[in-house]
């Protein structure tokens, strides 16, 4: 994983909390904060996969998939789209807390094989929450297995193009 300047940032931020014990014991607020530091550092990549009924949406608004968008473009409860974890960030902490303290190599690797993040439609999204598979991953899954295994198991279909970010972290 090629982290950006914001990555690596709330990566280092993340290495820092999990060397506190009370952290990783998730006193206070810890739980909330590691998972929110976790999903930013997934929404700040560069680029979002993009299901393939979110792309036929997008192309019905004339979107042009070559520039870059400010991540707060398509975000919203307004908006037909939901900037979704490919594995969800509860997992993500788990792992990181069932091996912590970590360096900070390895909070990088843990979340290189965390996956990334999917625009799709907020129908898709209620398709997965109702597959129960809102905060989990599907049954028989272990970590390093396919990080789209949620996405095949809800049938919800990736293309092959990417929306192209920048801008402040939505969350």
């Amino acid at each position: 994983m090629e982290l950006n300047i914001d990555q690596k940032a709330l990566v280092k931020w993340l290495t820092a909390g999990l060397e506190i014990e009370e952290v990783r014991a998730l006193h206070g607020d810890s739980g909330y904060l590691l998972s929110n530091m976790i999903a930013k550092v997934t929404l700040a990549a560069d680029k979002y996969f993009i299901s393939t009924k979110a792309l036929e949406q997008l192309k019905r608004d004339k979107v042009d998939l070559t520039k870059r968008y400010k991540r707060g473009k398509f975000y919203g409860k307004k908006s037909p789209y939901v900037y979704e974890h490919t594995i969800p960030a509860s997992l993500v902490r788990k792992k990181l807390l069932s091996d912590s303290p970590l360096k900070q190599d390895q909070v990088v690797e843990i979340l290189s094989s965390a996956g990334d993040v999917a625009m799709i439609l907020r129908e898709e999204d209620e398709i997965l929450n109702s597959s129960g598979l809102r905060r989990k991953m599907p049954e028989g899954w272990e970590w390093g297995d396919d990080p789209f295994a949620r996405y095949k198991a809800a049938n919800i279909d990736l293309s092959n193009e990417f929306l192209l970010t920048e801008g402040p972290i939505c969350r």
